[in-house]
């Protein structure tokens, strides 16, 4: 009876230590713009864009210097960039931020009156690649001595959009990740890590995409993963995440949209 009592005992302290364990953990801080990217927050780019995805068309317009979107019914008549088949990018076309020339104060000032913007419609967010690299996880783990929990998950994507042509245009090679990780007792944070990918299934950012934008999750799911409202959380977290690790390379992209149909002063 008293062997009985002192391992049930035992049992409630190492369930507790694991639990307060498990509550001091580590993430991937968000990340932060330069000083030089901050600066060209202040400069409007002159684009006018559409979505359907009401998540993409608040954190873009957080992040990058553009105007807000023109958010379109989900019952719109338009075509689901998702589900179109795209070849591989080609690496040659990665895109390279570029460094800002100084302005040449004989250049002339661009006309704003009358100037036709250009046009990105149907802006869609298009995951090409995401794992949680398992391997590379439990390896750390056990190079911890098996006393650390460590999750992670990788992401590649592309900003996809149409402008009135029959072809679509994309911003590829867009990669984030995002790393956890919390210190456990022996064996137990091996074990964490092992079950880890299987219990995180739902947060694979193509699975909360499709929660909260595309599909209502019925109650069966919602109760064995998370409602609507805390997927369409984390998603808001993975964009941002997203766009802040690549924001260079995507605000290049949007200035040289930009300049397709900029109009100036003639004399």
């Amino acid at each position: 009876m008293n062997i009985n009592r002192i391992l049930f005992f035992r049992s409630i302290r190492v369930t507790t230590l694991v639990l307060t364990l498990f509550l001091i953990f580590c993430k991937t801080p968000m990340p932060e713009l330069s000083s030089e990217a901050k600066l060209t927050q202040g400069k409007m780019i002159s684009i006018r864009w559409t979505t359907t995805d009401p998540v993409l068309a608040k954190v873009f317009n957080e992040v990058f210097p553009v105007p807000p979107a023109i958010l379109l019914d989900e019952n719109a008549n338009v075509t689901d960039l998702t589900t179109i088949p795209l070849p591989d990018p080609n690496p040659s076309h990665a895109p390279k931020p570029k460094i800002e020339k100084p302005i040449n104060p004989n250049e002339l000032p661009r006309w704003d009156r009358g100037f036709e913007l250009s046009n990105i419609d149907n802006l869609t967010l298009v995951i090409r690649k995401e794992s949680q690299r398992p391997f590379y996880s439990i390896g750390i783990s056990l190079l911890a001595l098996t006393m650390l929990y460590y999750g992670t998950m990788e992401a590649e994507a592309e900003l996809v959009w149409t402008s009135g042509e029959n072809y679509l245009h994309r911003i590829s090679f867009l990669s984030t990740y995002e790393t956890i990780w919390a210190p456990m007792p022996f064996y137990i944070g091996t074990g964490s890590t092992m079950m880890a990918p299987a219990l995180n299934a739902n947060r694979y950012p193509s699975h909360l995409q499709k929660y909260c934008t595309l599909d209502k999750p019925s109650k069966l799911r919602e109760s064995l993963e998370q409602t609507k409202s805390d997927n369409c959380k984390e998603y808001e977290m993975f964009l941002k995440r997203l766009f802040l690790q690549n924001y260079d390379s995507i605000h290049s992209q949007l200035k040289e949209w930009e300049k397709r149909n900029q109009d100036w002063f003639q004399p």
